[in-house]
């Protein structure tokens, strides 16, 4: 684990020169398709229209927040950091055409009434590829540092590799592995973002960088996967949650996110790991509470931090790697903003909340493509 950690860290001697620049077209898909799947979702909600998915409508939701906008946000940043780590390219311009056509050709699938094997082997290949295109960077270099990588995108393939083998089985778990992929999210924030916010932060002289209970924060949340994998008692796992909650939350207090007041693009990443704080502790006790009251609360994490960590942290890679300046505008800090007040009201009793929360979502992603959306695309910057 603490080699994951170093694998996290900003800090490299040397950048790749990667052709295509890897995280343009995979951050654009990933925040058109965070717009588009809500918009579609919630067409279907109030609608009689029902599209060709060979999936229930939550598993399809749940499934394309985790492994389709959340799967091209992984590959864009993993792609981009592991050629910084390295040295090495990690994708030619074919094979970035390959990925984005499969990722593209897996979302497709649902729609197109394409056998859900079918839509499984291209979702899968798209990520199979992506653990080639890191892998080979990784081993090329001898990089042991980063060979925990490895097993971290190996271990999102399989994941998703066993939602779909339930799935076509017809077997519940295929819901159970859907949380096991939040479970994968989580560590993976947890341990990212344990790294690049005290760093960035250190702009503020008062900020201690020291990496507090990091080891402690990015071992328990592996365990807590697995325990969930295991089949855990939710009392367990429950119980387990609270104490990374509370682990998280004091190196939170550590990096003194408060003097960050006036840096959109700073405390924009403290707020979305204080949302994880928050979403591991509210989840935590609702399995102490009432395991059937779980899948509620994980919106907090998937919604909370993950949106407000991917905006931030998508804007602050694309404006850096784009030799753009790193700030933020009066658009982008309400689209900071959006994805906390859309994990209150996600959690909120009533349909009506949960239709604004989603469109609080649909703006915030929208607002990242007016503003960032021409920087991938052109390489041209709106904010100057």
């Amino acid at each position: 684990m603490n080699a994951l950690h170093q694998a996290a860290t900003p800090a490299a001697t040397h950048a790749a020169t990667e052709p295509m620049r890897p995280f343009r077209p995979l951050f654009f898909m990933a925040a058109l398709y965070a717009a588009l799947a809500a918009i579609i979702w919630l067409v279907v909600l109030q609608s009689t229209w029902i599209p060709g998915i060979t999936l229930t409508l939550a598993q399809w939701h749940e499934h394309e927040l985790v492994f389709g906008f959340g799967g091209a946000l992984v590959s864009g940043f993993l792609l981009t950091a592991t050629a910084h780590w390295t040295g090495v390219a990690t994708v030619t311009p074919w094979a970035l055409a390959a990925l984005c056509v499969l990722w593209l050709a897996a979302r497709v699938g649902f729609f197109a009434g394409f056998p859900l094997a079918w839509t499984a082997a291209l979702d899968l290949a798209w990520l199979a590829l992506l653990n080639v295109c890191v892998c080979r960077a990784i081993v090329r270099k001898r990089s042991r540092n980063h060979y925990v990588v490895i097993a971290l995108v190996g271990s999102y393939l399989a994941l998703d590799a066993a939602f779909f083998g339930f799935a076509l089985a017809g077997s519940a778990m295929a819901d159970r592995a859907l949380v096991w992929g939040v479970d994968w999210i989580t560590m993976l924030m947890l341990v990212i973002g344990g790294r690049i916010i005290p760093y960035f932060s250190t702009v503020v002289p008062q900020v201690d960088p020291a990496y507090r209970y990091g080891r402690v924060v990015g071992i328990g949340a592996a365990l807590a996967l697995l325990l969930d994998v295991g089949g855990a008692s939710a009392g367990l796992r429950g119980a387990w949650w609270i104490i990374i909650a509370l682990f998280t939350l004091s190196r939170l207090e550590g990096w003194h996110g408060w003097r960050c007041a006036r840096e959109p693009m700073l405390w924009s990443l403290h707020l979305g790991y204080l949302w994880l704080v928050i979403g591991m502790f509210v989840r935590g006790v609702a399995l102490l509470a009432n395991a059937r009251w779980e899948p509620a609360t994980l919106g907090l994490i998937t919604i909370g931090a993950l949106g407000t960590l991917s905006l931030s942290m998508m804007t602050r890679l694309s404006q850096g790697r784009s030799r753009s300046w790193i700030r933020a505008n009066g658009a982008l800090v309400i689209a900071f903003l959006l994805p906390s007040l859309a994990a209150i009201l996600w959690i909120v009793p009533f349909r009506v909340a949960t239709w604004i929360s989603a469109a609080l979502w649909i703006i915030a992603w929208l607002i990242y493509l007016a503003v960032i959306g021409p920087l991938l695309i052109r390489g041209k910057a709106i904010i100057e």
